[in-house]
């Protein structure tokens, strides 16, 4: 039987409701079901994962159990675990649109030398209406993309997020996959995995591709609409970006999507005191509070790492 040319992957954990809504998408594509396959990656559910996938008739849904935890383990496994040329990965809170599949695949195909990897936007999807202070920076960690309404290859300075990448399989048995220390691991919301490939890549002279009719909707629960989340997700940013310049060049762009110019390039305890001044200035507005506080727990999860307070493993 011949291999399909790309595997949508999906690597959850314990998200059952939100699993069965992203695979139904991968159903409504618009190309043929013989060019691509559906894959699974169950990092260890505990609740009904493994029965909705098995609704699915047939062979229509592979599903691979990986009970190590950790997200870059998952797509490791993902990927190992395929047959195809290009390996793609959709989060399990996302809703692919009917083109992704065509778009990417003909990305691949339509282009010589064939890109790394490529993905496209990613729009989203709020569960309820979203806080005025939430502005376009605090948007990136939610997961949104949008490098316009033309497909191009990327600069340096942009990149492709997890809820929507792909990469030629050939890349990812290069360099390995995912360093496993990296990404997020249950409750600990450390980065970088995608970075540090994504710099690979292009630092060999390789290079990343937008494909924009290649889109996902990302859903944005409730609970990520509040400032909690913010301090939680920018604190692993700071501790993330630390990690990534020992094993990768530096860029004026963190790649993650939580800061611009780390706190390096102009002092961190001076932008520690600046944003602790804003957090509880009184006659500041609430959002600028706000984003004094989340900023403050970026510079704090910065010196943590710096300090040597968590280590990681070079590839």
């Amino acid at each position: 039987m011949k291999a399909p040319l790309i595997t949508a992957i999906i690597c959850t954990r314990n998200r059952a409701p939100l699993l069965e809504i992203a695979i139904q998408s991968l159903f409504r594509q618009t190309r043929p079901r013989a060019d691509y396959d559906i894959m699974v990656v169950d990092n260890g559910s505990t609740d009904q994962t493994a029965d909705i996938c098995s609704r699915f008739a047939g062979d229509a849904v592979r599903y691979v159990y990986e009970p190590v935890p950790g997200l870059s383990r998952a797509r490791n496994t993902g990927w190992r675990q395929s047959h195809s040329r290009y390996i793609a990965y959709l989060d399990d809170d996302a809703i692919a649109d009917e083109t992704w599949i065509d778009a990417l695949i003909c990305a691949y195909e339509s282009r010589s030398p064939a890109p790394a990897a490529v993905g496209g936007p990613v729009r989203l999807k709020w569960e309820v209406p979203e806080p005025e202070w939430i502005n376009y920076a605090l948007r990136l960690p939610l997961g949104f993309l949008d490098w316009g309404r033309q497909s191009r290859q990327l600069t340096p300075a942009e990149f492709l997020i997890g809820a929507n990448c792909s990469y030629r399989r050939a890349v990812l048995e290069q360099f390995g996959g995912f360093h496993e220390y990296l990404g997020r691991k249950e409750d600990c919301l450390l980065s970088g995995e995608e970075t540090q490939l994504q710099r690979k890549i292009e630092q060999s002279g390789d290079y990343l591709y937008y494909a924009h009719t290649a889109g996902v909707q990302h859903l944005v629960p409730s609970d990520r609409t509040q400032p909690r989340w913010f301090y939680h997700r920018f604190f692993w940013g700071g501790v993330t970006d630390v990690l990534l310049s020992r094993t990768t060049q530096a860029a004026t762009t963190s790649i993650q999507g939580t800061v611009v110019a780390g706190p390096q390039r102009g002092g961190a305890l001076m932008r520690l005191l600046c944003n602790t001044a804003t957090a509880v200035n009184l006659t500041a507005t609430y959002g600028r509070r706000i984003q004094g506080r989340i900023y403050m727990a970026y510079v704090l999860g910065w010196i943590w790492a710096k300090l040597g307070m968590v280590k990681a493993d070079t590839p």
